[in-house]
């Protein structure tokens, strides 16, 4: 069986200076986190190496990766992300140097039913019995915005050697002609702003990334494109401790409609009941 690995990698927490978020330190610790946590997506950053070594350039056209996180991780600890496995669909994890599990899923190319997050079972529940979430369904349009990727942060990151991964592909050219988004980049290009008003309705609380899929349909997506964002919310769920929004938003470009969607991504969000006045 083929594995290939990176190796011990130290993510920044690059939102640990936002106050109020899970992210913040004090705000993580009088949640019960031992420290700011590491977003899901700067984790989704390590794999792209990875994924290009065992699928080819062919992986920022029609490949995937599907995680589910398991454990947080705070400010630059340090995380093993590996592939595991042969043919087009291979396991994907996160661990830390001791043997934690961090996040598991799995990356492929082609068929995306496929994915770790197509298979699971979101366990919808009734929105009324929720109380963050309760104006909330599935089929709500998310919020839609237009917008380029954030090549200047994605560049910013690999010069100050922040990035787990800085392909070259990232910086100016590619095989495609122009620079291309990274996993990371491209998530929050998707995600970014979109459940502002979904946000405006839950009160006050503090959320957190429970699982993320990014799919590259017609891609790469390009660091000088711009997209038409549209989405829509997948599912509500319900857990001892959280309130559980799932949601997906697809990109098209906006110079060339007819291509259809570019990339999508799938998202969890947990809404930490202990943060929120609706639950006190």
């Amino acid at each position: 069986m083929t594995r290939l690995s990176t190796g011990p990698r130290n993510p920044w927490n690059l939102s640990i200076d936002a106050k109020g978020s899970i992210h913040d330190d004090e705000t993580a610790n009088d949640l019960g986190f031992r420290a700011g946590t590491v977003a899901g997506d700067i984790h989704l950053e390590q794999f792209g190496g990875l994924c290009v070594q065992t699928f080819g350039e062919e992986w920022f056209e029609r490949g995937w990766i599907s995680m589910q996180f398991l454990q947080p991780t705070a400010h630059r600890e340090p995380v093993d992300a590996f592939l595991e496995g042969d043919g087009d669909v291979r396991e994907a994890g996160l661990d830390t140097p001791e043997g934690t599990q961090i996040a598991r899923g799995n990356a492929g190319v082609g068929d995306v039913s496929l994915s770790a997050l197509s298979q699971k079972d979101r366990r919808g529940v009734n929105p009324s019995t929720l109380r963050m979430l309760r104006d909330v369904h599935p089929g709500l349009p998310t919020d839609p915005r237009t917008r380029r990727p954030n090549a200047a942060d994605q560049r910013r990151r690999i010069g100050a050697g922040i990035s787990t991964d800085p392909l070259e592909w990232y910086r100016e050219s590619s095989p495609w002609g122009g620079g291309i988004a990274s996993p990371l980049t491209t998530c929050q290009l998707l995600v970014a702003g979109v459940t502002d008003s979904i946000a405006a309705s839950c009160g006050e609380f503090v959320g957190l990334y429970g699982a993320i899929e990014v799919v590259h349909l017609a891609g790469p997506v390009m660091l000088d494109a711009e997209y038409e964002i549209t989405g829509e919310v997948l599912d509500v769920a319900d857990s001892p401790k959280t309130e559980v929004l799932w949601f997906r938003t697809r990109a098209v470009e906006t110079a060339r409609p007819e291509r259809g969607p570019v990339a999508e991504v799938t998202m969890m969000t947990r809404l930490l009941k202990a943060s929120s006045p609706r639950w006190a």
